[in-house]
């Protein structure tokens, strides 16, 4: 029997979900869009035009699907990731993954009591450059990550913070391999009731310390990365899936070169062109063209399929969330 997967929640991203799923289908006969389920009618519109079955009661996908993508506003992901987990029904839960912790805690432990996987969408693991910067990854000192855009005018349940910042909140996370024993954070609202600029600076205990700005009334959209680390430096732009890792040279490794005795003028070498050609290494780096969301989703379905614990599980997604209520509960209004 094929694997089959339904999506609750048909807005914006729930309809790229369910394209996606849409367009593995038609490469794997075993794997089945099993239906869409929301209340609108531009739900059973998307339906229609898959050419897969409508449902409008989620409850009613009982016994008829193996898997979901909830795609729900976040304020539902307890109640509508909670009845299908509790059915052994492995689920894709879009981030963040609950309003609060307390609700992420019970989301786990309905996935862990039946043996559902359950993982959480945090798209930017899948990131192709982010991929492709894994090999260079060492231990981070200092991160700087920058995630703006302008303002969606979209409805929303969350301010920037569980909307926008929470992806670089996990990310962070994940490399300095901690949670942070400090955070100060401040921020303010523009156009909505909630924040929508904010930054945040978390130390880890190991040292490394993070400056996480997100924003969403910008006039443009940006997703840079910058990483330092002991042996060296990666510059990221995810959103235009490029890089660099500059590291330091052999002979600066093995101490041959010492840059503050230099006398580059006697040498008659611009600095520069010295730096570039004696003191560091650069390595460009390029992911490959898989969209985000796209290796995000195949990799829910091998996860499924395989029975093994994805690389965003609901801990990891418990984590994230945790971190950002620590920023919010600290943040100062600007």
């Amino acid at each position: 029997m094929p694997l089959r997967v339904a999506v609750v929640g048909v807005g914006h991203l729930g309809k790229i979900h369910a394209d996606i799923y849409a367009k593995l289908a038609k490469k794997d006969p075993q794997f089945e869009l099993a239906a869409l389920c929301d209340v609108t009618p531009e739900a059973e519109q998307a339906a229609k035009a898959l050419k897969v079955p409508y449902v409008p009661d989620y409850t009613k996908l009982e016994g008829k699907v193996d898997a979901v993508s909830v795609v729900v506003p976040t304020t539902y992901h307890r109640k509508v990731g909670g009845f299908f987990l509790e059915r052994g029904v492995s689920c894709l839960v879009e981030k963040p993954i609950a309003k609060t912790a307390a609700e992420a805690e019970e989301l786990c432990a309905l996935a862990a009591k039946s043996g559902a996987i359950l993982q959480v969408g945090h798209v930017e693991r899948f990131n192709p450059v982010v991929r492709a910067a894994g090999p260079y990854l060492g231990r981070p000192r200092f991160i700087e990550a920058t995630r703006i855009s302008p303002y969606p005018f979209r409805s929303t349940d969350v301010g920037v913070t569980l909307d926008l910042m929470i992806h670089d909140i996990d990310l962070a996370v994940a490399l300095a391999g901690e949670e942070p024993a400090e955070i100060r954070a401040a921020g303010t609202p523009v156009f909505s009731k909630s924040e929508d600029v904010a930054n945040a600076r978390l130390e880890f205990p190991g040292g490394c310390v993070a400056n996480v700005t997100a924003s969403c009334v910008s006039l443009k959209k940006e997703r840079k990365w910058r990483i330092f680390q002991d042996n060296g430096y990666l510059s990221l732009n995810l959103l235009d899936n490029e890089g660099v890792f500059i590291e330091k040279s052999e002979a600066l490794k093995r101490g041959e070169i010492d840059p503050s005795k230099l006398s580059l003028a006697s040498l008659g070498v611009a600095a520069l062109t010295f730096q570039l050609e004696k003191l560091i290494k650069r390595v460009s780096l390029k992911g490959d063209k898989t969209p985000p969301l796209d290796a995000e989703l195949a990799a829910f379905v091998a996860c499924v399929r395989e029975r093994r614990t994805p690389l965003v599980d609901g801990p990891a997604g418990l984590r994230a969330l945790k971190v950002a209520e620590r920023v919010l509960a600290c943040m100062k209004a600007l």
